[in-house]
């Protein structure tokens, strides 16, 4: 009898580490539900001050959308598809969750390299879209705060600057 006691003394240990482990998967796989859906861009934020999707002097722009779904090609719950509307052209790539910081409620990942249509628009436009494309395939990170999906580099330090990060601010669309 004491022989039994010790051994599963000895094992709990080990099952707790497995079912922390799962615990994990499961919450990458809440935080990909959490991102899949039809995202609206309603600003900019860069560094220190927020700005419409295509910059004030832009009138005639479209909705800017990102929209993410499951990849069905792939079995890992953290490789996603992205898909949308970007300010002449409609878009598509993958999205790599690459980690998620639990305390910060800040994600990391991948954009792989985007594809595109390409018709041609306003040189206004042609240009907002190029700005657009470059942040994206720049954004590292993400996090859902508020309702709002931030998408791209956030500041590191606590330090006081100007330098509040560069990053997307997508609403759900309705």
């Amino acid at each position: 009898m004491i022989y039994k006691a010790l051994l599963i003394c000895l094992l709990m240990p080990i099952l707790r580490i497995d079912s922390c482990t799962k615990v994990e998967v499961q919450a990458d796989t809440a935080i990909a539900i959490n991102l899949e859906g039809k995202w609206v861009l309603k600003h900019r934020f860069l560094g220190d001050a927020i700005d419409t999707p295509c910059g004030y002097a832009v009138t005639n722009a479209r909705d800017i959308t990102l929209e993410v779904t499951d990849n069905t090609e792939s079995n890992d719950v953290n490789e996603l598809r992205i898909t949308g509307n970007s300010a002449v052209n409609m878009y598509f790539g993958g999205l790599t969750i690459t980690g998620f910081d639990t305390n910060t409620g800040i994600g990391s990942m991948k954009i792989s390299t985007l594809g595109s249509t390409k018709m041609a628009g306003a040189p206004e436009l042609m240009e907002c879209e190029t700005g657009y494309f470059n942040m994206l395939n720049e954004s590292a990170e993400f996090r859902i705060q508020e309702g709002q999906l931030h998408v791209g580099r956030f500041k590191k330090d606590t330090a006081p600057s100007r330098d509040g990060g560069t990053y997307f601010i997508y609403e759900k669309a309705k």
